[in-house]
């Protein structure tokens, strides 16, 4: 097992609820935010899985190769 991986999984996972809009629960400047989101959230909505299921991937060392 590869714990890089993990990496991945938190990042599509973290990525994924901003886009959604579950995250930040009190933002800062709530109009930037959802500037922010119209702009990139339907691409990361789209990416972030891949982001995940490449994590896993990479977790159970389904891209390792041996010299």
């Amino acid at each position: 097992m590869d714990f890089s991986g993990l990496i991945s999984i938190f990042g599509g996972i973290y990525g994924f609820l901003l886009a959604n809009g579950t995250l930040p629960k009190k933002p800062k400047d709530p109009a930037k935010l959802e500037e922010w989101r119209n702009k990139y959230g339907k691409m990361l909505k789209i990416l972030c899985p891949f982001i995940v299921i490449f994590g896993f991937c990479e977790l159970f060392g389904l891209f390792s190769y041996s010299v």
